[in-house]
């Protein structure tokens, strides 16, 4: 191949990556068109390789898409990492918001004729199931808002002012999670991280009363029931909607996972999530890096043991386990509330 054949090899390459993970058509053509201010013409020759890009325009469109150079200009072990950066100053609600959106940005523009499977390998418990739940949700963002962008004392209470952005999320994952087929692997300690949140904010008294304490208990045991409700069915559905999703496979595997890990998997799309935290949260597009990671968390699953719809057995010892779980657990805040409260 010459030195000009590979140069529109590369170039065509680069707008067919774009194409798959964004724009569909025409909108990728007008797209461009608006971000160097170019004639339709113009944007055809540059897409189909016939003129060729200063670095200058590639780096705009790429910046513009979230695309790695190195997917596209450098060898497979060479794997980019996108991270949302976010300044302290412009931190918000928002911000947190579209954080959890990014999960599903790789799925919104692909066909609905294509078949997209979804695996979540979860250290804790996937984070979608929290978004049913208000006083979660409440005590989520509260603590989220303390920690990333309020200097305040962290006061935690009955705030109706988050519904609007549960819904949001809520409707996000209808359309693009439980739309889907899903596979998640859980663990049996997956609470526990919630758990020593709320303890940790009984002992510094973070909680503006009690009444909102027994609020966030009795929610989490919703939440514990609808888990089982879920299991038993193996089909996904989310609290609060009369939507049920598509078919849903649960496994248990308790040896050990330190990263919540995501994967997006369509014809066009291959999509690895891990984290959800601001210091650790990474998306690549990377073929290469998918296949690794899809691999090793096939062997986890084969080493794991299903918990949903047949798998009656590991399923009501799992749930005797976070059912004991949870009993400690507001046996713990009711003496903490005696002492704190």
């Amino acid at each position: 191949m010459s030195k000009k054949e590979e140069s529109i090899s590369l170039q065509k390459k680069f707008f067919e990556i774009i194409n798959q993970r964004n724009s569909k058509g025409d909108k990728l053509v007008y797209d461009i068109m608006e971000l160097l201010d170019i004639k339709k013409g113009a944007a055809y020759k540059r897409m189909n390789g016939d003129t060729a890009m200063p670095i200058s325009e590639i780096i705009k469109i790429s910046d513009h898409y979230n695309i790695s150079l190195d997917s596209t200009f450098r060898s497979d072990k060479y794997i980019s990492f996108f991270h949302p950066f976010v300044n302290k100053e412009k931190a918000s609600l928002d911000v947190f918001i579209d954080q959890y959106k990014k999960f599903f940005k790789p799925v919104k523009n692909i066909s609905p004729t294509q078949n997209i499977t979804l695996t979540y390998l979860a250290n804790e418990l996937p984070i979608f199931y929290y978004f049913g739940h208000k006083y979660i949700f409440n005590f989520m963002i509260s603590v989220w808002k303390h920690l990333h962008w309020d200097d305040a004392k962290l006061i935690i209470g009955n705030v109706n002012s988050y519904e609007k952005e549960a819904k949001e999320i809520r409707n996000e994952i209808i359309d693009n999670y439980y739309g889907n087929e899903v596979v998640e692997i859980w663990n049996s300690n997956m609470l526990n991280n919630l758990y020593q949140q709320i303890i940790f904010c009984i002992t510094i008294r973070a909680f503006s009363d009690v009444t909102y304490l027994h609020q966030l208990t009795n929610d989490i045991e919703n939440l514990i029931l609808h888990l089982r409700d879920i299991s038993i069915s193996g089909i996904k559905s989310i609290k609060g909607t009369n939507i049920e999703g598509s078919e849903l496979k649960i496994y248990l595997n308790d040896f050990g996972n330190y990263l919540n890990i995501v994967q997006f998997e369509s014809d066009d799309i291959k999509s690895t999530f891990l984290g959800y935290d601001y210091p650790q949260f990474i998306v690549s597009h990377n073929k290469p890096f998918f296949d690794f990671s899809k691999d090793w968390i096939n062997r986890i699953k084969k080493r794991s043991v299903l918990i949903s719809s047949e798998g009656y057995q590991y399923r009501e010892l799992f749930f005797i386990k976070m059912e004991n779980d949870f009993i400690s657990f507001k046996d713990k805040v009711s003496k903490l509330i005696a002492v704190y409260y």
